[in-house]
């Protein structure tokens, strides 16, 4: 009979709990990863402030000089009845869901702008720089 080493017991115990909902209260919130949020801030502000604005409301000193008003990106999940449709604005950012806009030169399918640092060290893949982008601008969103 295989039985698992009394040693991993306590890490038996901890999955289920884990599983079951009876974490501890540190383990149990549900709070962003700040590595992940400043990673996709940092490609936030390098890539899309110029239109959008360091605070995301479309303001940024590239919008006036647009033919279509960039959008303000703190008001997604407002406009979706308070959820953020983080899947679908994935898809708009990685090019996947076309958006007025987007197909043009002045908006260009953002992630092909990663693809190029892709195997370069130091650089994260394109489609996980784009998946820490939308945890960013979900963390904007206005109550």
């Amino acid at each position: 009979m295989l039985c698992a080493p009394r040693a991993s017991l306590p890490a038996l115990c901890v999955i289920a709990g884990l599983l079951l909902g009876v974490a501890t209260p540190a383990l149990a919130q549900d709070k962003p990863d700040p590595t992940v949020i400043n990673a996709g801030k940092d490609d936030f502000e390098w890539q899309c402030a110029p239109c959008h604005g360091t605070d995301g409301t479309g303001n940024g000193p590239m919008a006036k000089q647009l033919i279509k008003a960039p959008t303000n990106l703190t008001g997604i999940a407002k406009n979706n009845d308070g959820t953020f449709p983080f899947w679908r604005v994935y898809r708009i950012i990685s090019g996947k869901k076309q958006l007025p806009g987007h197909e043009t030169f002045q908006m260009p399918e953002f992630w092909k702008r990663f693809t190029g640092a892709e195997y370069a060290f130091g650089f994260l893949p394109p489609h996980v720089r784009v998946l820490m982008l939308t945890h960013y601008l979900e963390t904007i969103q206005e109550e």
